[in-house]
């Protein structure tokens, strides 16, 4: 009996192995334009599953596509390095091959490259932004039903980790990795822009991600993130994090896709992690499959990369992409730690580009809260034509613009010139928290204010020095920021103010005095620009009638 079954088994491959080569035969009879190759350019996270995939797409032979034998070769390339490229229509042949079919991690990415896609780019698997975090860390965080919009407050405030039973963590050490292979963080920052700002499932727009609350959020993450030091790409911080799971670690968080997560926990590369996904809309990179439309593509390889990409998106092939991490319609990623796998119960809207671009110097330039002291020449020089205005309507328009950017837990009031009182100056706008009343204050105080005669722009400065150092704030930096356009005669007065420095400046409160000067009306600033560098302050002089470079130094010193 097991003869028989042996011969009916070898006579069963024969037969396998004839059609096998029948059918290779008949397709190479019908390539008669010969053989081509559909190169595929892939993020690295998805490369791997799409290379099994691809094995499998022509693992009966070369797929026969306009005459031509075609094979698929898929290559690792970094998706922003790849949307770059093809978005300046000219491919790097340092990434590799000129593909026909592109995956990037995101669908975020493709948009920068819009021109450089044949229609519109669907998913092939998706991966959610979770928090790689050490796993008690991370059954404590779901219990404590942290948000987005927590996170800023936890990563700098100790009593906040307290108030929901972490402070045995202290502060969350939150990384967030810049630079190559980091989109994680910016799809994190994403989300906490968007939960600040009451914008729903999104996409939250770029003039939201301008607002005061968005701003201060990022920002407030950004500078808890570089007190922990350099951590390198996403991968290496998620490896450090791996090796060194416990509460007295710098970092104790860093946003990764979720994939890359389970990938290194099955690998064993790390150990003890988890993935957290704060409550809110959650950001899914979903690693869309766009069809290259660049001088490069014939019709050959455009009908190849969209067979392909049907052919990954067909529900036989999900097992394989959740094998490799992924998420699918119908199939999940069996978790290889602890805890489940996060529920997503709403998937946050992607943003444009350039609201990406907005938050990723945000988190590379972050606004520091600051207590400042305005000082602004309301002198009738002032009145001096710059560009389509004044010299006080440009100076206006920069206060507003850094107000508008300012950080929400800044303080700040301003000084002026003022005839009607016995020293010449007086406090139009009492320094304070930096409310949206005070916000507003500082922002139309000088749209219908009252010029002075004289020019007491020392004694002004003394004053203003003076009770910034007697009401130091220990717990932000300290200045007084000048805009300054007349010519103080007092020579007196400006003695008086660089012996007030002399006097006041001490290493336990410092209070820097930054001087703008408009125009060069100022015949010999040399006292200005001396209570400056005694100060560690900075003099820059500006043209008036550039109005932007004027708005861009007063939003610089007053973050």
């Amino acid at each position: 009996m097991s003869a028989v079954l042996l011969v009916v088994a070898v006579l069963g491959w024969f037969g396998i192995r004839d059609r096998i080569d029948d059918q290779a035969t008949a397709a190479a009879e019908t390539c008669v334009e010969g053989d081509t190759v559909l190169h595929i350019a892939a993020d690295p996270l998805i490369a791997p599953a799409l290379t099994e995939l691809t094995e499998g797409w022509t693992g009966e032979g070369p797929r026969v596509i306009r005459d031509h034998c075609v094979t698929a070769d898929v290559t690792a390339v970094d998706s922003l390095a790849a949307a770059d490229a093809l978005g300046a229509g000219q491919w790097d042949p340092a990434l590799g091959p000129e593909p026909a079919l592109w995956v990037p991690v995101d669908t975020r990415l493709s948009a920068r490259a819009p021109h450089a896609v044949d229609g519109t780019p669907r998913s092939l698997a998706t991966s959610p932004i979770v928090l790689a975090v050490p796993t008690d860390l991370g059954r404590a965080l779901t219990t404590a039903t942290v948000r987005w919009q927590d996170l800023p407050r936890l990563q700098n405030d100790p009593a906040a980790m307290r108030a929901i039973g972490l402070d045995i963590w202290g502060s969350l050490g939150l990384a967030l990795p810049t630079g190559t292979d980091t989109h994680a963080t910016t799809l994190a920052l994403e989300a906490v822009a968007a939960s600040v700002t009451d914008s729903g499932i999104g996409p939250i727009t770029l003039e939201r991600a301008a607002t005061p609350a968005a701003i201060t959020a990022v920002s407030t993450l950004a500078l808890g993130a570089d007190t922990l030091g350099a951590v390198g790409t996403t991968g290496d911080t998620l490896s450090a994090l791996g090796a060194r799971p416990t509460t007295d670690a710098a970092v104790h968080a860093v946003p990764v896709v979720e994939q890359q997560l389970l990938r290194a926990l099955a690998d064993g590369q790390i150990r003890g992690l988890t993935g957290h996904l704060p409550i809110g809309p959650a950001p899914v990179a979903d690693f869309p499959a766009a069809v290259v439309d660049a001088p490069w593509i014939d019709e050959t390889l455009a009908r190849a990369a969209a067979e392909f990409a049907d052919y990954a998106r067909r529900p036989e092939q999900a097992a394989a992409l959740a094998t490799h991490g992924f998420r699918t319609a119908t199939t999940d990623p069996q978790p290889p730690g602890e805890l489940p796998l996060p529920r997503i119960d709403t998937v946050l809207a992607p943003a444009d580009p350039t609201v990406d671009d907005v938050l990723a110097a945000l988190r590379l330039a972050p606004v520091t809260p600051r207590k400042i002291t305005m000082v602004v020449d309301t002198s009738t020089s002032m009145r001096t034509a710059a560009g389509d205005g004044t010299r006080l309507s440009a100076t206006a328009d920069a206060v507003r613009e850094a107000m508008r950017r300012a950080s929400l837990n800044s303080v700040m009031g301003m000084y002026v010139f003022d005839d009607d009182t016995p020293a010449g100056h007086r406090v139009a706008i009492i320094r304070d928290g930096l409310t949206d009343t005070k916000r507003t204050a500082l922002s139309t105080v000088l749209d219908d204010i009252d010029l002075s005669e004289d020019e007491p722009v020392y004694a002004t400065l003394t004053a203003a020095y003076r009770d910034a150092v007697d009401n130091y704030d220990p717990i932000r930096p300290n200045s007084v920021l000048a805009v300054i356009d007349s010519d103080d005669p007092d020579e007196a007065a400006a003695a008086d103010l660089l012996a007030a420095i002399d006097e006041l400046s001490t290493p336990e409160t410092p209070v820097r005095i930054d001087v703008v000067l408009l125009g060069d009306d100022v015949t010999d600033p040399a006292a200005l620009r001396r209570a400056a560098d005694l100060t560690g302050g900075t003099f820059t002089p500006v043209e008036p009638s550039d109005a932007s470079a004027l708005s861009e130094l007063l939003r610089k010193l007053a973050s």
